[in-house]
């Protein structure tokens, strides 16, 4: 399995090559990069929970500045990585 790291190593190569087809290569980072959004989108929404569990305003400013312990940030590492390769398992898919 592929892990977070090198898709995005890959990503942010001039051309990532995941495909022959140059339009398929450009729908692939259009994938992965949504699938980034919603990877911040979870981390930031479950930051807001974590504030509001602490009685905490999820205020910009506290979100931005949320102090995560290394667990915490394991954590999410791992779930990004399950995530992206869900994502690209079933892309791989044959119809």
């Amino acid at each position: 399995m592929e892990s977070l790291k090198d898709i995005v190593a890959r990503q942010q190569q001039a051309s990532p090559g995941y495909f022959d087809d140059p339009e398929k290569d450009r729908m692939m980072a259009i994938i992965l990069s949504l699938a980034e959004e919603v990877c911040v989108l979870r981390d930031r929404l479950d930051t807001c929970a974590r504030l509001a569990a602490n009685g905490d305003a999820a205020t910009e400013a506290k979100i931005d500045s949320f102090d995560m312990s290394d667990a915490l940030l394991e954590e999410r590492l791992a779930a990004h990585t399950a995530f992206f390769a869900a994502t690209l398992e079933r892309l791989d898919e044959k119809s």
